[in-house]
């Protein structure tokens, strides 16, 4: 199976419905967005891009790691 990371830059509202379906995709989100608010997502972890020390934090450090280990890397 493979592994897919999405990065999400627009808001919610300004994504074209067709390009991501949160229940239907497979794989971890990355909202890079900071104006973003979280979304359901069960087919994978929603994380979002910042500083902090929360459990569903990414830094860009970390960010860089998971694109190379990702098979597909989609930015919406």
């Amino acid at each position: 199976m493979k592994n897919t990371l999405y990065l999400l830059r627009k808001p919610l509202d300004r994504v074209d419905p067709a390009l991501f379906i949160a229940s239907h995709s497979k794989g971890d989100v990355v909202l890079l967005d900071s104006d973003l608010t979280p979304f359901p997502h069960t087919s994978g972890t929603v994380f979002s891009l910042g500083t902090g020390n929360g459990d569903r934090t990414i830094s860009y450090d970390v960010l860089v790691k998971k694109i190379f280990e990702s098979d597909a890397a989609i930015v919406i």
